[in-house]
C-alpha cells in the first residue's frame, strides 16, 4: 500500500492504493479516497493514544490484496496531531525492529536490470547529490531495491515526496542530472557547471529527453504526462545553484600563473577596485560579502581565459575582489 497525492477538480486530496500485477504487467487499485485531509480519519480517544478510525481500517482490509497494519500506521503518522508526534516519536522508534538484510548477487541483478535508467539517476541524486554520476552500471542496487515490484504511479509518488525536500536552488542543477542532459555536452563544464553551457541547446535537449521519456516510460504521444510536469516547472521556473566552480578555477589560475607571471603589481586601490565592480562608495559600503562574491562571480564567468576572456582583466579582476573583500572582513 502507499498514499498518493493527487489534484482533482483543482484540488489536492490524497487516496490509498496498491500496486497489483496483472498479466506480467504492474498497475495498481484504488483502496479508498482520504480526501485532503487524511489526519481526518485519525481518532484520539485520549492521553496520546491515538489509531485509525475503525470504519476505514475495515474498509481497507476488505479491498486491499495485502493488509499490513504496520504499513498503514507508517502512512498516517505524518498526519497525527503534532504534540502527539513529539511525545510518542521515542517510543514508536525504539519498538520497531530492524528488517534489514544484505541483497544477494542475483538479487542485485534482478533489482539492477528491473529498474529503468531514469529511476536510477533520480535515486542516486537523491541519495548523494551528485550531478557527476558516473556510469550507471556502478550505482549500488540498494539504492533501487525498494522499487522492486511497484507500478509506475507508485515509484512517482515516491520520488515526489523525496523531491519536496530539496532545495529551491537544487531543483534545475537536479533535473538536468536526471534526464542525462551533460551526456550532450564535452569538457568539465557539462559535470560541474552547467549554467555556463549554451542554455538554448540545453534547453533543446531537456525538451527533446522529455518527450522522449513522455512516449517510452509513460506511453504518452498527445500530452504530456501529469508526472512528467512537474519537472517542466522544475527546470524554467528555477535558476541553477550557485557553484563554487567559479573560485576554484581563479585559485587554480593563480597557482598555475605564478611560475610565469611578471614581477607583481601593487595591489590596486579600493577606489579602481570599485570602478572595476561599477561600484560608488555608498553601494559598496552597503554590501557584504555574499552580494559581493556574486557579483565577482558574474564578472569572471566574462573575463576568465579558459573561457575567452583577458587574462589582465582577469588578474585585475581577482585583486580587485581581495581588495573590496579584505575591507568588507578586514584582517583580525
Amino acid at each position: 500500500m502507499y498514499l498518493a497525492k493527487v489534484r482533482k477538480n483543482r484540488q489536492t486530496i490524497y487516496c490509498l492504493r496498491e500496486s497489483i500485477r496483472e498479466a506480467s504487467v504492474h498497475g495498481f487499485q484504488e483502496i479508498c479516497a482520504l480526501g485532503p485531509q487524511p489526519g481526518a480519519w485519525i481518532d484520539y480517544p485520549g492521553g496520546n493514544a491515538w489509531h485509525l478510525c475503525d470504519e476505514l481500517v475495515h474498509r481497507i482490509a476488505q479491498k486491499a490484496r495485502q493488509f499490513d497494519p504496520d504499513l498503514l500506521e507508517d502512512l498516517f503518522w505524518p498526519f497525527v496531531r503534532p504534540d502527539i508526534r513529539q511525545a510518542t516519536a521515542h517510543f514508536r522508534e525504539r519498538n520497531k525492529t530492524s528488517t534489514y538484510r544484505r541483497m544477494t548477487r542475483d538479487e542485485k541483478k534482478s533489482v539492477a536490470r528491473s529498474t529503468h535508467a531514469f529511476d536510477k539517476r533520480r535515486a542516486h541524486f537523491l541519495k548523494f547529490g551528485n550531478m557527476d554520476q558516473g556510469p550507471l552500471v556502478n550505482m549500488p542496487p540498494a539504492l533501487f531495491r525498494k522499487l522492486k515490484g511497484k507500478c509506475r504511479d507508485e515509484i512517482e509518488q515516491r520520488f515526489m515526496q523525496q523531491e519536496s525536500r530539496l532545495s529551491h536552488r537544487e531543483l534545475k542543477s537536479y533535473v538536468y542530472t536526471i534526464f542525462d542532459l551533460q551526456r550532450f555536452f564535452k569538457g568539465f563544464l557539462a559535470k560541474k557547471m552547467p549554467h555556463a553551457l549554451d542554455q538554448k541547446k540545453v534547453d533543446t535537449f531537456f525538451i527533446q529527453e522529455l518527450c522522449d521519456l513522455n512516449k517510452r516510460l509513460f506511453r504518452q504521444s498527445g500530452h504530456l504526462h501529469d508526472y512528467l510536469i512537474r519537472y517542466v516547472v522544475m527546470f524554467f521556473d528555477h535558476p541553477y545553484g550557485e557553484s563554487v566552480l567559479l573560485e576554484e578555477m581563479e585559485q587554480d589560475f593563480r597557482f598555475r600563473s605564478r611560475f610565469f607571471h611578471p614581477p607583481p603589481k601593487p595591489a590596486v586601490s579600493r577606489s579602481r577596485a570599485r570602478e572595476i565592480f561599477n561600484l560608488t562608495a555608498t553601494e559598496f559600503k552597503a554590501m557584504d560579502k555574499r552580494s559581493l562574491t556574486r557579483r565577482f562571480r558574474k564578472l569572471a564567468r566574462k573575463h576568465h581565459p579558459d573561457k575567452g576572456g583577458s587574462h589582465d582583466k582577469f588578474v585585475e579582476l581577482s585583486e580587485a575582489y581581495q581588495a573590496l573583500l579584505a575591507k568588507i572582513n578586514p584582517p583580525g
